[in-house]
């Protein structure tokens, strides 16, 4: 009898950026294997336009409003709870989990350059 069991992604990402950082996370994209699982947020300004972006099949855009605060605060706010849901207390030496922050973003996820040195 066969297994319906789905296979477990093996490559698990996150994609987090502005609109500025749209030709950085559009190469990532093209980098990812077909059987990548993940997600991209992107902020945008309430006027900015989000293109239609080439991802995998199981890899998911989100438009993420801006803050009145400032620039990658709200994407910030929306890669640390990522990182609270999708990074286990233990690693899974069978998984693959790659995060890629733009430049406007970075500064307001601090909790990502220590979860570098622990992956």
């Amino acid at each position: 009898m066969r297994s319906h069991r789905r296979r477990m992604p093996t490559e698990h990402v996150l994609l987090a950026g502005d609109i500025g950082d749209l030709p950085g996370i559009v190469a990532a994209l093209a980098w990812l294997p077909a059987d990548a699982y993940g997600q991209v947020l992107v902020e945008v300004g309430i006027d900015d336009e989000l293109p239609l972006l080439a991802a995998p099949l199981r890899v998911t855009v989100h438009r993420v409003e801006r803050s009145p605060l400032g620039e990658g605060i709200a994407a910030g706010r929306a890669v640390a709870a990522w990182v609270e849901e999708w990074i286990p207390d233990e690693i899974d030496e069978r998984r693959t989990v790659s995060i890629w922050v733009g430049q406007r973003v970075a500064p307001a996820c601090p909790q990502i350059s220590g979860l570098v040195e622990l992956l």
